[in-house]
């Protein structure tokens, strides 16, 4: 009867270690990108970095962009926003990008390729670090145009913080 068990574990892990790791499909848990906010108190600048769950996930191709310049009203701005400063890479790990304008819009893309399969991940958010009145505590506060990510406020001292982006599709075939 224990060889019943082990072999079911056997089945199980032969089955779902695939998904966890993407190597069958274009995704997996391992592969998931985040955006990794970063400041720190008093500090004028913010970080951002896009990467895997994984630290061996290579991504075909990373997309990220900024809009600055418009008014922060605590919800995702309204109007049309200019993106620059893009950075776009293929076949990495990571990208990063330290930005000293507040508030700031990102706009992010990763796109995860295996074997002919793709699964492509992304997020448009807004950033706003500054203390709100009546407090003394500097805040962060993210706002997001993207289904499934949802915004929040968060303490500066408590940075970094990982946003798991929003799997959008496969992406199309490499």
């Amino acid at each position: 009867m224990p060889f019943v068990g082990v072999a079911l574990l056997l089945v199980v892990l032969i089955v779902a270690t695939p998904v966890l790791t993407g190597q069958s499909n274009g995704g997996g848990v391992l592969t998931q990108p985040e955006v990794v906010v970063d400041a720190l108190p008093g500090n004028l600048s913010t970080h951002y970095y896009v990467r895997g769950l994984s630290t061996t996930a290579r991504y075909a191709e990373i997309n990220l962009g900024f809009a600055y310049g418009f008014n922060w009203t605590g919800a995702f701005p309204s109007g049309p926003l200019n993106w620059t400063g893009w950075q776009n890479a293929s076949s990495v790990l990571a990208v990063d990008q330290t930005v000293s304008d507040d508030p700031v819009a990102v706009n992010v893309t990763a796109l995860y390729s295996v074997n002919g399969v793709n699964a492509l991940y992304g997020g448009v958010l807004a950033f706003y670090v500054g203390t709100p009145a009546g407090s003394t505590t500097e805040m962060l506060t993210v706002v997001s145009a993207t289904s499934g990510i949802a915004g929040f406020s968060t303490p500066v001292t408590d940075l970094p913080v990982p946003i798991l982006l929003a799997y959008l599709g496969t992406g199309g075939t490499r």
